[in-house]
């Protein structure tokens, strides 16, 4: 279906197993970066999140952006489903198809149900060839998804801790010139009090 083409810009494998993982793949290297970025850390030199063979696995990076930036309950499913998917294909034979994925497995059932859940309104138009290319057509926006929600998160913390940078920078200054002032220690203590009356809210 030309139409749907751009389903292959990731990848353009016409094997179902490696057309997900070549997906997966990307998208754990964007897990890895964005907990680089969110944790001020080189990630390819990190022993927990880059190339090393001690280094996280997939399912653990996950569960850690999942505690660092508090995702929404659609978000978090997403990458579960996500990660049933590609465990499935990656690491069973037999399954090889998306009916096999959603026949022989009781999380292939629930992931089924939630790309449903996700896509079928969404994509009301879509009339496939095939159920099979239905959920390929499925695993892309499901991928293209994550992808988009990971480069959001990224995105928003450099904002927040640009704006942290700001305010701390604008802090300094003030302080150096509060310094300066006869009063000094008069306005400090008014301040010091402030604060202490605000964490007690």
């Amino acid at each position: 279906m030309e139409e749907y083409s751009y389903i292959n810009e990731i990848s353009k494998s016409q094997n179902l197993r490696l057309y997900i993982l070549e997906h997966t793949l990307l998208i754990e290297e964007l897990v890895s970066k964005s907990l680089g970025t969110i944790l001020n850390i080189d990630w390819k030199k990190s022993k927990s999140f880059g190339y090393s063979s001690g280094s996280l696995s997939f399912n653990q990076k996950v569960k850690i952006i999942q505690d660092l930036k508090g995702l929404n309950k659609i978000d978090s499913n997403k990458l579960e489903d996500l990660m049933m998917i590609r465990n499935k294909f990656a690491h069973i034979k037999s399954i090889e198809t998306f009916q096999d994925f959603f026949e022989l497995s009781s999380s292939g059932k629930v992931v089924k149900k939630n790309l449903d859940k996700y896509y079928l309104t969404k994509f009301s138009l879509f009339k496939p060839e095939s159920e099979e290319f239905r959920y390929k057509f499925y695993f892309f926006h499901l991928s293209f998804d994550i992808l988009s929600m990971l480069m959001s998160k990224m995105i928003k913390h450099s904002f927040e801790e640009g704006e942290k940078v700001g305010k701390i920078d604008f802090l300094n200054a003030l302080n150096d010139e509060v310094l300066k002032l006869s009063n000094r220690s008069e306005i400090i203590s008014k301040a010091v009090e402030k604060v202490k009356q605000e964490l007690k809210k």
